[in-house]
């Protein structure tokens, strides 16, 4: 995505044009769906939460000044705290669901069932670690964020995003190894 041409959308919804704010919507919108759906239940509570951030962030895009935080970065802080509450509410501390579509353009079916096999290992895997973990590889392996984006995100330097990175990677290879062993 372009960063000019977001920047100038927020510019705009920031004037009051609401179909700024309708584009921005539609850049964002399956991306920050993603990055909740893969941290609750059910699709339901999925959508119900993703409406909650861009309600909010309608709400609150006056405040928004890019002080060193991309605009991007500030909607998945507002999801990730969207989460944080959802959990809060819940008081239920189970994340990361064993709910993903596999998108794939025509694997036989031996390659699908392997990679279906690998990904359910995987995501085991990730729902054994710690919230703080499970969070860093979804913004990173699966949203695709870099360092000083997770950084903006969870509110933590670039450096300690790095090894909090290596610490949840290293953490994931022991689930993995320790399940295999079973």
């Amino acid at each position: 995505m372009a960063t000019n041409h977001l920047q100038s959308l927020v510019q705009n919804a920031k004037l009051g044009h609401v179909d700024s704010f309708g584009k921005i919507y539609d850049l964002l919108v399956d991306r920050i769906y993603r990055f909740i759906y893969f941290r609750v239940d059910t699709k339901e509570e999925t959508e119900d939460l993703t409406e909650e951030v861009f309600y909010k962030v309608y709400q609150k895009i006056q405040d928004y000044c890019d002080e060193g935080l991309p605009f991007e970065a500030w909607i998945f802080r507002i999801a990730r705290n969207q989460i944080i509450d959802y959990y809060r509410t819940k008081k239920d501390l189970s994340s990361f669901d064993d709910k993903i579509e596999i998108e794939d353009t025509g694997p036989t079916p031996e390659e699908y069932t392997v990679k279906s096999i690998l990904q359910e290992e995987v995501l085991r895997a990730v729902k054994k670690l710690p919230d703080s973990y499970q969070e860093l590889i979804i913004l990173k392996f699966i949203e695709g964020k870099d360092n000083d984006e997770i950084g903006g995100i969870i509110n933590k330097p670039e450096a300690h995003v790095r090894v909090l990175q290596s610490r949840s990677l290293k953490a994931l290879k022991k689930v993995l190894e320790k399940d295999k062993k079973i």
